[in-house]
């Protein structure tokens, strides 16, 4: 019997002392990603930790792919005379947007912002929610995170208490990234070079891909980001920017209207602008490329020039405000 409790001891301490150090070298590693992935000086995690840590511009644009591809950040400093830059990611939606521009205010207030959305922005998308495990590697930055990420799976909240797997499938990115220089972005604008076939588009197809019901979650972090924009006193712009076709009189598209223009929020589609039809002007339907780009961002320069105060003095809400154009 004695030997049996003997034995017992041994088995606890044993057992106590693996996990002791299984804890300690998780958080040393943890510390040892964490300095290589905050210094990575290319790919789409480094234009987000530009945005979390050292973001200190006048303008930042924010959204999805359309966003990075879409608005040439250096085209805004020179036609507003206010530095800028370019927080877009591809494939992600609103939820993202909104937490990495919680985190961005935890360090510094941008004077003017633009947040691209889709008509569908505020659909229900399940592979949205699924994404915000990107978000991971910031949890401990904002409560904001936290709970972006619970709205995917709380037990992802609770596995994220080890340090590693915050960076569960990034560890080969993360030192590629920090090692080598890679891609073209300039202040984060990520110019498409390719031409759409067009003879492969058909401009009767909806382009909608999810289904129309509205998503209460992304409805709350649309109004947090505006509240936001209205506390902090940053003039907001929020705009559908071109593309080939697409579905604008689905419910989502009709509800982001509405909220726009309840909060008197500066919104403007550019979707049926016969402008930007031009097959020239794409990389695909969704997306403009580099000349697309330019054009584009020459036009939303001169959009806001008219709407915005001095830069000294930018107020959220502009005096000369248009009513909503109606498509």
């Amino acid at each position: 019997m004695k030997q049996l409790k003997e034995n017992s001891n041994k088995f606890f301490i044993r057992l106590l002392l693996m996990i002791v150090a299984f804890v300690a070298v998780d958080q040393a590693a943890g510390m040892f990603l964490y300095y290589f992935f905050t210094h990575q000086v290319s790919g789409e995690y480094a234009v987000a930790n530009h945005v979390v840590y050292n973001l200190n511009e006048d303008v930042l644009v924010l959204g999805s792919s359309r966003a990075s591809h879409h608005y040439n950040s250096s085209i805004i400093k020179d036609g507003l005379h206010l530095s800028c830059f370019n927080g877009g990611r591809d494939g992600e939606g609103l939820l993202y947007s909104t937490a990495i521009f919680e985190l961005a205010l935890q360090h510094h207030v941008p004077k003017v912002v633009v947040l691209d959305v889709t008509s569908d922005v505020l659909s229900e998308k399940e592979d949205e929610k699924n994404r915000l495990s990107i978000l991971l590697p910031y949890l401990k930055q904002s409560y904001v995170i936290g709970n972006m990420i619970e709205k995917k799976d709380r037990l992802e909240l609770i596995k994220s208490h080890l340090q590693t797997y915050r960076y569960n499938g990034q560890v080969v990115s993360i030192f590629q990234h920090y090692f080598l220089s890679s891609g073209n972005t300039v202040m984060g604008f990520n110019p498409l070079d390719n031409k759409m076939d067009v003879s492969r588009v058909s401009t009767h197809t909806s382009l909608k891909p999810y289904s129309d019901s509205i998503s209460a979650d992304n409805v709350n972090a649309l109004n947090l980001f505006i509240n936001e924009c209205k506390r902090q006193k940053i003039q907001l712009f929020v705009f559908v920017s071109p593309r080939y076709n697409d579905d604008t009189q689905q419910n989502s598209y009709l509800k982001l209207k509405s909220i726009c223009n309840s909060n008197k929020v500066i919104f403007h589609d550019f979707t049926n602008d016969v402008y930007f039809k031009n097959p020239e002007y794409y990389s695909d339907r969704a997306h403009l490329n580099g000349r697309g780009a330019d054009l584009y961002t020459d036009t939303i320069v001169a959009f806001m020039k008219k709407r915005l105060s001095p830069a000294a003095n930018v107020q959220y809400f502009s005096k000369n405000q248009e009513p909503l154009r109606e498509n």
